[in-house]
This record gives C-alpha cells, structure tokens and sequence, in this order.
C-alpha cells in the first residue's frame, strides 16, 4: 500500500474511502476481509489515526463495513434485499434467497393490552395478549429482532407448539385454521439502543430500519401487530412499482 498523494483539493479521508472502495470493486479486498486497524491505516497511507477512524466510520454507516467489537473492521457482506411490498413470512423469505435462517426466542409471555396495542388490534384495552420476541439470524449473524403480539383468545395454548425452528404464521394456520392474507405496514430510520446493540452485535447507535405492521386474515380481522428492527448495513428493502 502507497501514501495517498497530496494533490488535488480534496481531503485526506475522502481519498482513503475512495481507494478502499476502488479495492472493493477490483476485487482486491473482498467481502469478509478484515481491514487493517487504523494505527496500520495511519501508518501505510502517511496519515493521522483521527483520519483513519473518520474514514472507517462513514464506512461503517454506509454499510460498506461493519466493525466488530474486539475483532476489527471487515468488508461487509453482500447486503439482503428485502421486498416490503410482498407479505411473506421470514424464515420462508430467506430459504428462497438461498440463505439459512435461524431463530432465537428471547422471550415469551402473556401481557395486558396497553391503549396503543389495544387501538391497533381493535381489541378492549386490558384484553389478553400473546407475545413472542425473537432474534432473526441469517447464516449465523443476527439481522433483526422481532416482536409479535396477538389477542389471546385467539391462540389458546399457542405456547405448546412453538419452537425456535417453528413458523408462528404457519402455527397459527394449522393449528387455529387462521390465514394472515395481508399487512398494513410503517416504516422509518433508527438507531440502536444499547441493549438492541448487543443483541444484534453491532456498535450501540448504529443505523437501522424499524417497522411496525398490522396483519390481517381474509375477514379483514386485525390478528397480528408487529416490530422489527433490522441492521441497516445487512438488509435492503426494495419495491417494484408500476406506473399508471
């Protein structure tokens, strides 16, 4: 590796991003190498550690690298596109991209509906709900966490059948014969909290997308409301328009 040339009204830090991603794209660095640390960074291209680490860090939001605590700094993958115009469930998603999916429960429980929750699901407020959260990992690094609560009148017993490989859809059309048919969904940019952080396994304030989406079955009956919160340097939402 060469110094980075003092020439041209440009900064030092907008240089060492642009060779990083010219070595991305020649295939020189590929995705899952580890960069070097920004002492050797600073060293190599002749400029300070306060540069490379500017450099590493608008990267690192544009989700070209991830920074791994006590690991290093490493190209990121190949992001995920997901289609948030399609209602489909996760697991079945990921299998149709080639990908493994897994699953970590983080939580299950019987709760009172609060006003907000009781107002989305059209039920009384204090009514019943079941909750599940879990954590949505693909190929073996965690991508969202997810919480989904349903009126409990609706799945008694729902706890017996749920298992960290099991579809809570697919639970809730075989055993309670209900078919989710379609969502209304939101959808906006966040950051993670500290907690969120570790559990997903990036920096605590990193950029992610956080939704919020009610489904319902073919009587148009509100049976589920949903969050998820998804690194945004792993997963990409798309959506194919037509115009009129």
């Amino acid at each position: 590796m060469s110094k980075l040339r003092d020439e041209e009204d440009q900064p030092f830090y907008r240089k060492l991003k642009e060779k990083i991603l010219e070595d991305i794209e020649s295939g020189r660095l590929k995705h899952g190498d580890k960069l070097p640390s920004e002492r050797e960074l600073a060293s190599q291209y002749g400029i300070s550690r306060m540069t490379a680490r500017h450099t590493l860090s608008i990267l690192e939001r544009e989700g070209v690298v991830e920074r791994r605590v006590g690991a290093g700094t490493f190209i990121s993958n190949h992001k995920i596109e997901m289609d948030f115009i399609t209602f489909n469930s996760f697991t079945n998603t990921m299998l149709g991209k080639g990908l493994v999916p897994s699953t970590q429960i983080l939580s299950i429980r019987r709760t009172p509906a609060r006003k907000r929750l009781a107002d989305r699901l059209n039920i009384a407020e204090g009514e019943e709900l079941f909750s599940i959260k879990r954590l949505r990992i693909v190929n073996d690094r965690p991508i969202a966490i997810e919480e989904s609560f349903i009126p409990g009148h609706y799945c008694r017993g729902i706890e017996a059948h749920i298992t960290e490989q099991s579809s809570l859809y697919r639970i809730l059309e075989e055993q309670y014969g209900i078919v989710l048919v379609k969502a209304r969904e939101h959808m906006q940019v966040t950051v993670s909290d500290e907690d969120d952080s570790k559990l997903l396994r990036v920096r605590s304030g990193s950029p992610c997308i956080f939704r919020e989406a009610v489904a319902y079955d073919e009587e148009a009956t509100a049976i589920e409301f949903s969050t998820s919160l998804t690194r945004g340097d792993i997963v990409k939402f798309y959506s194919e328009l037509s115009l009129k």
